[in-house]
């Protein structure tokens, strides 16, 4: 693929990373360029942006069809009641609800609605869409894999045209993240799109075309709602979007770099590292805050990960500033005891992770019965990030005697195999999780077992914290339980949280506007492709 291939032929992570200088310190957002706009820049309006992602959607039904790819364009498509903020914090802001009253119980939530805003077939969005999108969700039939985050709704209820009330069962802390278009996005009543036939959306981009797992196009809104907060000029700028399917990280990043391509999500890792300390001329690299993390499951069920010791071990064996350097060429930052960083709002400061200790490992696995370490495996699915991170564990854990294989099955077979026990070790991974009860409940609550709770683990006192923390709806309330619950996964170790990953994209250095604010995200507040224009 020319020069850069050529430059990184041979070399292993480490190699690169240490021949190189590059590490966790060369890759920060200092060195981003600003990709905003001055006052001597008027936006353009105009032009076909053309993105390469890694997937496609199979179907865009608003309700039904929910993997990331979806939500990506759902949010340039669609609006719900609230949205998400940019990273690092991802804070939940008002969407088409202009706010919110919470009534002093954490049972009622009243939300007035912005009025004049317009479906994409131009009928008025009122609060029977409302109604009608959260029920859509609820409903059995719909089979909507949102459906969970509504179990706690008693009711909901059109109070007039512009103001809706949901009525909870009991208080449910994170109810406000679950209003956004991650769970529900607002349709028109009475519609019953079809994965071929979306529903009309209020978002900057209208729905053109599709073919199922391959490409979708869009085109812009005339009647978008949202403003140029800098400029005054109606949103968006684009005329459209083309996304397709270029599974291959090489060939998207070539297909870039030949102007087959203005925006693509996620270019090798390696071509990262080097476009951020030598950029090739007309394109610019963005590397977002980290977004993505990565984990270690045990099976707690069964030996030898039953044990504590064990589990302890691994922790005092696994370098994850290492794991940082060789599995991910720096673009990530290691986790402490939970998937939120240092500085988001959700962050719970227990003490420093304790770090690499081999002699206090060997002793937890003598104390444990295996004085001379045991044989496992990690089970995983065919995806480099995955396998990666598994492979330089492997490394560190022949240093305590543990001997590790890696088996890989396809996704669906080995997801199979881990929601039935029937593993011992396995690395996960999940997106930006917007409430401690989204990271934590269920992973490590006794009811997701056999679901969500791959580990298995099983912890009266865990479940109660659990239970306590979702339903308290004041975060000065509910912060006690969760420091308890940190706590726990300190000592018990159930998982082990390795890294948050930092995202990338890359971009002509003629598209304009766009900061990667919430990874490759296509829509936050205050940001994304409504806000992107094209300067040729």
């Amino acid at each position: 693929m020319g020069k850069i291939e050529k430059k990184f032929r041979g070399l292993t992570r480490r190699e690169f990373l240490y021949r190189s200088g590059a590490g966790v310190a060369a890759i920060t957002l200092a060195g981003i360029p600003n990709l905003g706009y001055g006052a001597e820049e008027k936006p353009k309006y105009g032009g076909i942006l053309r993105i390469g992602e890694r997937y496609a959607p199979i179907g865009l039904d608003a309700h039904k069809n929910q993997d990331s790819i979806h939500l990506f364009i759902y949010t340039v498509m669609y609006n719900g009641l609230t949205q998400m903020g940019p990273l690092p914090d991802v804070k939940i802001y008002p969407d088409m609800a202009k706010s919110w009253e919470i009534s002093k119980d954490g049972r009622q939530y009243i939300f007035p609605l912005r009025e004049g805003i317009k479906f994409h077939h131009g009928k008025e969005l009122d609060s029977g869409d409302v109604k009608y999108s959260i029920q859509r969700v609820m409903n059995p039939a719909t089979r909507s894999p949102g459906a969970f985050a509504f179990k706690w709704i008693d009711r909901v209820d059109a109070i007039d045209k512009y103001h809706v009330k949901i009525v909870l069962k009991e208080p449910f802390g994170p109810f406000l993240t679950s209003l956004t278009i991650s769970t529900c996005p607002i349709i028109p009543a009475g519609w019953e799109p079809t994965a071929m036939k979306p529903a009309p959306g209020t978002g900057p981009f209208m729905f053109k075309s599709m073919v199922s797992n391959d490409n979708v196009e869009l085109t812009r809104f005339h009647q978008y709602w949202e403003h140029d907060e800098k400029t005054g000029d109606r949103l968006p700028y684009l005329a459209g979007i083309y996304s397709r399917k270029i599974t291959d990280d090489t060939v998207r990043w070539t297909a870039l770099r030949v102007g087959e391509l203005d925006y693509i999500a996620t270019p090798p890792t390696k071509v990262v590292v080097q476009e951020v300390k030598n950029p090739t001329p007309g394109i610019t690299t963005i590397v977002a805050r980290p977004l993505g993390e990565f984990f270690i499951n045990f099976n707690c069920s069964k030996p030898p990960f039953n044990n504590k010791n064990v589990r302890q071990a691994f922790a005092y064996a696994i370098d994850k500033k290492k794991i940082v350097e060789a599995a991910y060429w720096g673009l990530a930052a290691e986790l402490n005891h939970s998937p939120f960083l240092e500085g988001s709002h959700n962050y719970i400061d227990i003490g420093k992770d304790p770090g690499v200790d081999l002699a206090k490992a060997k002793q937890l696995l003598a104390e444990a019965g295996y004085p001379n370490g045991f044989k496992t495996e990690f089970l995983e699915f065919p995806y480099p990030f995955v396998l990666d991170l598994a492979q330089v564990a492997i490394d560190d854990l022949r240093k305590i005697g543990i001997e590790a294989k890696i088996t890989t099955l396809d996704r669906a077979a080995c997801f199979e195999k881990i929601k039935k026990g029937d593993y011992e070790l396995s690395v996960s991974s999940l997106s930006i999780r917007l409430d401690p009860d989204d990271a934590f409940y269920n992973n490590l609550h006794s009811s997701q077992i056999g679901l969500n709770n791959w580990s298995r683990y099983s912890n009266p006192e865990m479940d109660k914290l659990l239970e306590a923390g979702r339903t308290r709806w004041r975060w000065e309330d509910r912060l006690p339980f969760y420091k308890k619950v940190v706590e726990i996964i300190k000592e018990d170790v159930p998982i082990l949280h390795v890294v948050r990953t930092k995202t990338a994209l890359a971009i002509r250095d003629y598209v304009k506007g766009l900061d990667g604010g919430l990874g490759t995200w296509w829509g936050y507040y205050g940001g994304g492709l409504k806000k992107t224009w094209l300067d040729k």
